[in-house]
């Protein structure tokens, strides 16, 4: 080990000596900034979260979008339905001002806050329109689709069956299988089988066609199967019929008659019988 030089150690010291001492001034009391050094560390630190303006404003106008696309969404998909049960009638105005008349056992859907935009229906079952001039007015069924722009017709769409018969104004009807068309001057009629395929037919009896809506119903070689089930719907009742579903009916009778006299004179025609198994349940054969 190398010996230490004690007198260059002294020397060393007494030159330290030789600096003037420095005096420093504190503003606070030593104790005190031990204290909050202390309360530094006890403390926990905050994140501050700063959105700019910019951000605000993007997540606003996202808000409004967000709650335009909904309330559009409401108003554009809502839907009204008017559906008239066994034995009744009923009629009611459009949002536009056009007129409906339902036959029983009809049901008619609408979208009440976009009608002004786009005058379109949907039915199922038997309607007279009366519509007020404007836009293009459509009646949308299964087998069928027509168009008006201001005038009156009957349609009827049940089951496999659609026919519409124009009454003033012309009328387009089209084929929704098979896009077969036709346009109908006031007194004639448009026919859809159940394969889509269309028929036409002009001088159409309009008394006939329009008589439900003055409670007669007028038919004209017509199958007993589709008579009687328009019984059943005029009068609420049920009908089990088990005799030759070959058979045609012509005739006509009021609806100030019963149910019971409806069948009287239907069967009596055709030679058929019928019994009663309550007020409202029939037994055909």
């Amino acid at each position: 080990m190398k010996k230490i030089n004690k007198n260059m150690n002294l020397g060393a010291i007494n030159r330290v000596d030789q600096f003037p001492g420095i005096e420093l001034e504190y503003s606070v009391s030593k104790e005190k900034v031990w204290e909050n050094l202390v309360y530094q560390l006890d403390v926990p630190k905050v994140n501050h979260r700063i959105i700019s303006l910019n951000s605000f404003f993007r997540i606003a106008a996202a808000a409004s979008l967000l709650l335009l696309l909904s309330v559009t969404g409401f108003l554009r998909f809502y839907t009204k339905s008017v559906f008239t049960p066994n034995g009744q009638q009923i009629s009611f105005l459009l949002p536009d001002g056009s007129k409906v008349q339902l036959n029983a056992k009809s049901e008619i859907n609408f979208h009440p806050y976009w009608f002004n935009i786009s005058r379109t229906v949907k039915l199922n079952g038997e309607g007279y329109f009366l519509v007020n001039k404007g836009k293009d007015f459509k009646v949308v069924s299964k087998l069928g689709e027509t168009s008006v722009l201001g005038t009156s017709f009957n349609i009827f769409s049940r089951n496999n069956e659609y026919n519409v018969t124009c009454f003033t104004g012309k009328v387009r009807v089209v084929s929704m299988l098979n896009n077969e068309r036709v346009l109908l001057n006031p007194n004639e009629k448009a026919f859809i089988n159940k394969d889509g395929f269309l028929r036409f037919a002009q001088d159409a009896d309009a008394r006939t066609l329009k008589s439900w809506r003055d409670n007669m119903f007028v038919f004209t070689g017509s199958p007993i199967v589709s008579v009687l089930e328009e019984v059943e719907r005029q009068y609420g009742i049920k009908i089990h019929y088990q005799a030759d579903p070959g058979l045609t009916y012509t005739g006509n009778f009021s609806r100030s008659l019963s149910g019971k006299e409806v069948l009287d004179l239907v069967c009596t025609s055709l030679g058929i019988k019928f019994d009663a198994k309550s007020d409202t349940e029939f037994l055909v054969n």
